[in-house]
């Protein structure tokens, strides 16, 4: 069972790629672990929450359960956040997850607590796919922003055909296309774990070090928007 497919918001039963990759359980909270991190996210209440995931490179809002709409409570802060951290730290595609990736991503944690806790800020993030694919992502991102000029989502998104290939041959835990099992399967066990993973403990450490970096970036940026501070020229936290 995919766990992040296993959440009571906008379950569906079966979902668009099948058992092989996103089996969402037959019921809501239908596994152990599920319910644990639900109740363990309930007791907290979290101002902030970020789910963490790798095999690609992206930076998400809710919402992720189907292509057409955008969070709207807190929306422009959020992806004022989003916007500022993918120039500092990744370079890669942000802003509603469904949107982005292109296809629906129902049952996920990302929109079941930004929706059932009014949690202000959810986010997801992939925080690394091999340096190959990694290059070909931020090239193929920089050519759509110089041809669409500043990303706010009304007009371009992922779902645009530019990226399709990219990520129907490079799918990860939470971006994943109809057709990405195909590609898992046609993978050696190195270039696998070579997409999800840093190779060496140089690469594992830079990974390591940006993404420290972005998350107490968004932390500063979070509590400054909470005292009502633009956090549109938020200052490094942490040093690079």
């Amino acid at each position: 069972v995919d766990l992040n497919r296993n959440w009571d918001e906008e379950w569906q039963p079966s979902a668009d790629m099948g058992p092989a990759q996103t089996n969402p359980g037959p019921q809501p909270f239908s596994e152990a672990e599920t319910r644990v991190f639900k109740q363990l996210v309930e007791q907290y209440k979290p101002t902030t929450f970020l789910t963490v995931h790798s095999g690609t490179k992206g930076m998400y809002m809710p919402w992720a359960y189907d292509m057409e709409h955008l969070a709207q409570r807190n929306q422009p802060q959020m992806m004022q956040i989003l916007r500022t951290l993918d120039r500092d730290h990744c370079q890669c595609p942000f802003g509603a997850a469904g949107k982005e990736v292109g296809y629906s991503c129902p049952g996920t944690c990302l929109d079941w607590v930004y929706d059932k806790l009014n949690t202000p800020f959810a986010f997801a993030f992939e925080i690394y796919t091999g340096p190959e694919y990694s290059d070909m992502l931020r090239e193929r991102w920089q050519e759509k922003m110089r041809g669409a000029g500043a990303f706010y989502q009304k007009h371009s998104h992922l779902a645009h055909k530019h990226f399709h290939q990219l990520f129907a041959e490079h799918p990860s835990c939470f971006v994943q296309l109809k057709s990405g099992h195909v590609a898992a399967r046609t993978m050696s066990n190195d270039e696998c774990f070579g997409q999800f993973n840093p190779s060496s403990e140089d690469e594992y450490q830079s990974v390591v070090e940006n993404w420290s970096s972005a998350y107490l970036n968004m932390a500063s940026m979070v509590v400054q928007d909470l005292r009502g501070n633009s956090t549109t020229d938020a200052t490094m936290v942490v040093a690079a």
